[in-house]
């Protein structure tokens, strides 16, 4: 049995990246699964994560992301590889650090051990010259979202017959015309659509967009938690090469109304990385 979930961190904030992950596995006992992600602490990141603290978040998200990739990951430079994103490729001069910044900041180093095997970890970590060529393009932040989201569902569907919970994007309801720009030549089969959930038989993979998806899948909230993850490490190194480019300057989350805020104490400064200007608004 193959599950696989997907789902976002950062859709709101102004400040730091957006980040889309996806995560599937393969099963004989989807009921044992399910049990040890929960005695793991695997929960919607949002249930996770406390303000001022890393620990709870990389408790979850960390070992995770060892366990699906097979790899150790050591620094958040290569945790973001996992993610699709090379630092070397990166404008942005605060992401330089991401190779000096060791892993785990705060957790107590733990190692999974799951009744599965790990199938794919993929996702994408969309920084602010990325988003604005989106608003070139004339699309917007949800376009953008969706464009991601269809990257990773076109990535796991030649695993084979599988299903598959999305974190539903916003107040969008319907997808079946969505999902046959993906798959012209499959019948895409409508299972139900209404206020809580869409789900569409694409061939033999079962896609569903659910309010509260991770709560409907333990491996949605798993993506959820590896994408918060992904998002906070970079707001840590965000911070810290802002905060020492402008003495005094009080660190942000990148939400709304505190954005406002940082915005406003560094000013119109240009910073020149690489010999190009990085904006950030």
């Amino acid at each position: 049995m193959l599950i696989s979930g997907i789902d976002e961190a950062g859709y709101g904030p102004t400040l730091g990246p957006l980040a889309v992950v996806a995560v599937a596995a393969e099963t004989d006992d989807q009921a044992a699964l399910f049990a040890e992600l929960a005695a793991y602490g695997v929960k919607d990141s949002k249930r996770i994560h406390k303000p001022g603290t890393l620990r709870p978040l990389e408790a979850v998200a960390l070992p995770a992301a060892r366990w699906w990739s097979g790899q150790q990951i050591s620094t958040a430079a290569e945790m973001f590889a996992c993610l699709g994103e090379d630092h070397q490729r990166s404008d942005l001069p605060w992401v330089s650090a991401a190779a000096s910044l060791p892993l785990p900041v705060a957790a107590t180093p733990c190692t999974w051990t799951l009744p599965a095997q790990p199938r794919l970890l993929g996702g994408h970590l969309v920084h602010p010259a990325a988003f604005n060529a989106t608003i070139t393009r004339g699309l917007n932040k949800s376009d953008l979202e969706w464009e991601l989201v269809a990257d990773l569902l076109v990535r796991l569907h030649p695993l084979g017959a599988q299903t598959t919970t999305v974190d539903r994007l916003g107040g969008r309801a319907f997808y079946r015309d969505l999902l046959t720009t993906l798959w012209p030549s499959d019948t895409i089969k409508t299972e139900r659509e209404d206020t809580t959930v869409g789900r569409y038989l694409c061939g033999d993979h079962l896609v569903q967009f659910c309010v509260g998806g991770e709560t409907v899948s333990p491996l949605t909230a798993v993506a959820s938690c590896l994408a918060k993850y992904a998002r906070e490490l970079h707001m840590i190194l965000f911070n810290r090469w802002w905060c020492q480019q402008v003495p005094g300057l009080a660190p942000t989350a990148g939400y709304p109304q505190d954005a406002v805020r940082w915005l406003d104490a560094i000013g119109d400064q240009d910073v020149q990385w690489r010999g190009r200007l990085v904006r950030l608004r």
